[in-house]
């Protein structure tokens, strides 16, 4: 993929092994990057004696509710740290059309992906990934490498952040971009629409 955009071998292999070997070990890390408190009105009943005799008495009851949103080191942090160094590496007449090309398809994998209570945000499998790849046809002929950037920031943008709104209104009690690590859709994703690109350039 690297050597496509013309990186050397052994900072290709480098910057391969590191970047995968950093989201297999960091994964199960998570940084929290902003805390929403929400506070809920209930009712309830307490009770107050009057010559023995107990009366119940209605009040309003308040729970604070807190929700914190963080990013996962190894299935986010490092996969976004990867593409945009490779975007940095695109020749500048590439760099338009990518970016462009990441913007309509996270619109595409935002209307694919839907908000799970309890679960988070869930996309088709193996949808996204086409998705970049077809984008990057039509940004360039440096597919894998374009395909990577497309499927990572395309897959960050529009599952993630576009649904930030819905996904913090639920209140979980940790909301992870890119929480299930290697597993999770952006690092796969990426990893998918690179290895189209590979496949039929």
């Amino acid at each position: 993929m690297l050597r496509t955009i013309g990186v050397g071998l052994a900072e290709s292999v480098a910057v391969a092994a590191a970047s995968t070997f950093l989201s297999l070990l960091l994964s199960p890390f998570h940084v929290v990057i902003y805390t929403a408190r929400r506070r809920v009105y209930y009712p309830a009943f307490g009770v107050m004696y009057v010559f023995g005799i107990p009366i119940p008495v209605p009040q309003i009851a308040v729970q604070e509710q807190i929700a914190r949103l963080a990013v996962n080191i190894g299935g986010a942090l490092i996969p976004l740290i990867l593409s945009t160094y490779i975007f940095a590496k695109l020749p500048a007449l590439y760099m338009l059309g990518t970016v462009l090309a990441a913007l309509a398809a996270s619109v595409a994998v935002y209307f694919m992906s839907r908000v799970v209570p309890g679960v988070g945000v869930v996309t088709p499998g193996f949808l996204p990934p086409i998705v970049a790849f077809l984008f990057s046809l039509w940004a360039g002929r440096l597919t894998p490498a374009v395909a990577y950037i497309i499927g990572v920031y395309g897959t960050l943008l529009g599952a993630d952040v576009y649904n930030i709104r819905k996904i913090l209104a639920q209140m979980p009690p940790l909301a992870s971009i890119g929480g299930a690590g290697v597993w999770d859709g952006i690092y796969l994703t990426g990893i998918m629409a690179a290895t189209l690109g590979l496949l039929f350039r």
